[in-house]
């Protein structure tokens, strides 16, 4: 037979096992262990250290949208879309955007038009004070 006094440390054993479990993986209301650590970050907090994702594929469609417009160009958002990228970023958003149909009468893509490269896009929709601040940015792809 067991004797009373291995049942009882066996018990407290348990206890003292399934009470530092309990302790170990609850959380507190603010996302950290009830013991301590560091809160787990995640990217909608506003983490200021986090660095935006960049995609050329998201340049392009944005680039496109502000110059194929009937209304006329959005310079702003052009650079808007461009002020944090850099020279080889600006080369993978050049090569994203390959040659699109462009109609230089109108200024905008549609039926009559010509596959040309986003260098002339740029070119034909800003102004030249505009497309020369680009230029200085970016000289290998401008």
């Amino acid at each position: 037979m067991v004797s009373t006094k291995k049942k009882i440390i066996v018990g407290v054993s348990i206890l003292v096992f399934v009470t530092g479990v309990y302790f170990l993986t609850k959380k507190g209301k603010d996302g950290t262990s009830v013991l301590g650590g560091k809160k787990p970050k995640y990217i909608d907090e506003g983490d200021i250290n986090l660095v935006p994702v960049f995609s050329a594929k998201q340049k392009v469609s944005i680039l496109y949208d502000a110059m194929n417009k009937y209304n006329g160009t959005d310079e702003t958002l052009i650079f808007e879309a461009l002020t944090d990228v850099t020279q080889s970023q600006f080369g993978l958003i050049n090569k994203a955007f390959g040659h699109k149909n462009y109609n230089r009468i109108l200024g905008y893509n549609t039926v009559g038009g010509t596959n040309l490269p986003l260098k002339t896009w740029l070119r034909e929709e800003l102004g030249d004070a505009d497309y020369n601040l680009l230029r200085k940015k970016f000289p290998i792809y401008l």
